[in-house]
């Protein structure tokens, strides 16, 4: 065996180690001796600095599963499972890794995976939230575990805005002079960081809103599901369906131009 075929393989070798070794916290999610409590609903792990938290945080879930479960049309008896950690790198590894420890977004303080909430406590001392939010945030991610489960291709947009509407995150007036209005391009980006960027948290809300007013929450399920086109749900194309949008932000929002 020559030198650069050893020198070749101990580098493949390093490569798959540290990719083994990032990427082990993610597969553990419970955080160190852990302790459960446990509903009809939902079962969260948490540690025992932070039960104060958890408490709250089941009580909202355990109240709350049960009316998104009946709005989604989603038949489960199967408890929600939810990962509560006591700071943000906590959680950040249990999604992406240890890759994460080098920097993540500031305001990144939930998710799910998959069917499963992450979370951190609603205790953490954490810029641009506070306790309720970050409980308001607890039923948002709840939302996404479902519309997983209904239709794991969902867009992005599409998913944010009905866990952002169900959870009741109403934007606040004059949100919209913080970002130009998303395009259809933007709307149907799969990046975290841009939707982040373009306030999508805030217009995807509107946009379900509209539709929901507009048309009813059947047709909003039927979006959910996936398995008709625009045309098929709304008898209108996607680009009609968007600039009625424009409309309603103009009329609902105030949006000055459109």
């Amino acid at each position: 065996m020559n030198k650069k075929f050893k020198a070749l393989l101990m580098t493949i070798s390093c490569i798959l180690i540290l990719s083994v070794i990032q990427t082990i916290p993610a597969f553990i999610l419970k955080p160190i001796g852990a302790k459960e409590l446990k509903g009809k609903n939902v079962i969260i792990y948490y540690q025992t600095k932070d039960e104060k938290g958890a408490k709250e945080v089941y009580q909202v879930l355990e109240n709350t599963v049960g009316e998104i479960r009946e709005k989604l049309e989603f038949n489960s008896i199967k408890p929600t499972k939810v990962y509560l950690y006591g700071n943000q790198k906590s959680l950040w590894i249990r999604k992406y890794g240890l890759i994460t420890t080098l920097g993540a977004p500031e305001w990144y303080v939930d998710d799910n995976k998959g069917d499963k909430v992450l979370i951190v406590s609603p205790y953490v001392n954490i810029k641009g939230h506070n306790h309720d939010s970050i409980l308001s945030a607890a039923t948002h991610e709840l939302v996404h575990t479902i519309n997983y489960q209904i239709n794991p291709k969902l867009s992005y947009w599409n998913d944010n805005g009905v866990a952002n509407f169900l959870a009741k995150q109403s934007p606040p007036q004059g949100f919209t002079k913080y970002n130009s209005i998303p395009t259809i391009d933007d709307m149907k980006s799969e990046n975290q960081k841009r939707f982040g960027d373009i306030g999508g948290y805030q217009y995807s809300y509107t946009y379900i809103e509209f539709l929901n007013n507009a048309y009813g929450w059947n047709k909003v399920l039927e979006l959910i599901n996936g398995k008709k086109t625009y045309t098929e749900i709304f008898s209108k194309s996607e680009h009609d369906i968007y600039n009625e949008w424009l409309e309603f932000l103009k009329v609902k929002w105030g949006v000055p131009k459109v």
